[in-house]
């Protein structure tokens, strides 16, 4: 049976032995998914204590799964300490597997819902001011009556593990492009389609109007080391603040919520970067966008499992938002 060993992959769990087997290894085996969700619910806390609670099993009951766990594959997952669990680099290994074991059991559980034939939106993307406002355009000039649509916003993993898992259909990537080849290979590891929408959009600061960088004449990566920054809690460091040469060690805030950033910005003195937003909506905000002069330019991706098609409404918004890109950051054409 496949499960006997954790060099096991994703693709393994369509094949015919394994749904062969796949009854009676569940009911007789300790390492069922249910097990494993417990076991990365550990993983995820360090502590067998906080993961019982979590997942409302009794603490003995975890530790006796994680037991019977280890003793059918033969090798350790956790190092007990006095301050709680730390995995072992086998365990780490088999963390990685488990985590795609279980997304693919979703995404089985979900394949009905994912064939269904429907016009709803179901969006998760990086928090942008620019793209909220093209999906708020969208349904006001594409009206679509009787839909149930949903738009999301998270980081960039966060991002792609959602769509992974098939909670959202559709994730917008709002990305430096040094990182695009990172997130292509992501994406074909987990059976996604990644498409660039568009490329060499400046990067830009937000701050406020009475912040000292808006009386400068350019804004710079230097200027942007000399004050406090806010990002996303949930962004990768190497993605973003690494290639603003922004070190460990700098001022950052980090917050869950654009809202709460755009407070940071305009009522804390923070800066923050991203794509530009048309002036007259950084006004209603109390901000001001502004191209970074010497930073690395951005991308906006998509992407979507291969799994399914996208639907008509799901292309139509694509086909606008490519639209909107192109207009808002045209492509300057250099003489040669």
């Amino acid at each position: 049976v496949y499960l006997n060993t954790y060099e096991i992959r994703a693709s393994d769990l369509l094949s015919e032995a394994f749904l062969h087997h796949l009854p009676t290894y569940l009911e007789e085996s300790p390492l069922n998914t249910e097990h494993l969700a417990y076991i990365l619910e550990a993983y995820k806390c360090g502590s067998v204590n906080k993961a019982a609670k979590n997942c409302y099993i009794s603490q003995s009951t975890l530790s006796s799964i994680i037991k019977n766990v280890e003793d059918e594959i033969g090798y350790p997952l956790f190092r007990r300490t006095r301050t709680g669990l730390s995995p072992t680099p086998e365990g780490e290994v088999f963390m990685t597997h488990a985590e795609k074991i279980i997304i693919e059991r979703r995404n089985i559980q979900r394949i009905p819902e994912s064939m269904a034939e429907n016009n709803n939106l179901s969006i998760i993307c990086a928090r942008s001011a620019f793209v909220l406002q093209c999906f708020f355009d969208f349904k006001k000039h594409f009206p679509c009556e009787n839909s149930h649509d949903a738009f999301l916003e998270a980081g960039l993993r966060e991002n792609l593990r959602t769509v992974v898992a098939q909670k959202c259909r559709v994730g917008i990537m709002v990305l430096f492009e040094r990182v695009i080849p990172k997130y292509i290979d992501l994406a074909d590891q987990y059976n996604l389609d990644f498409k660039v929408l568009k490329r060499s959009i400046p990067a830009s600061v937000m701050h406020a109007k009475t912040h000292p960088i808006a009386q400068k004449k350019e804004v710079t990566l230097a200027d942007l080391a000399q004050h406090p920054f806010v990002a996303d809690a949930h962004i990768d460091y190497d993605d973003t603040l690494a290639i603003l040469g922004l070190p460990d060690k700098h001022n950052f805030l980090y917050i869950c919520d654009r809202g709460t950033i755009y407070d940071a910005v305009r009522k804390g003195g923070y800066v923050s970067i991203g794509i530009s937003i048309p002036a007259s909506d950084a006004a209603l905000l109390g901000c001001q966008c502004r191209p970074i002069q010497d930073a690395e330019p951005m991308a906006v991706a998509f992407i979507h499992s291969r799994n399914f098609q996208l639907n008509a409404r799901e292309n139509q918004f694509i086909r606008y938002l490519t639209q909107r890109l192109e207009e808002n950051y045209p492509t300057v054409s250099h003489p040669s």
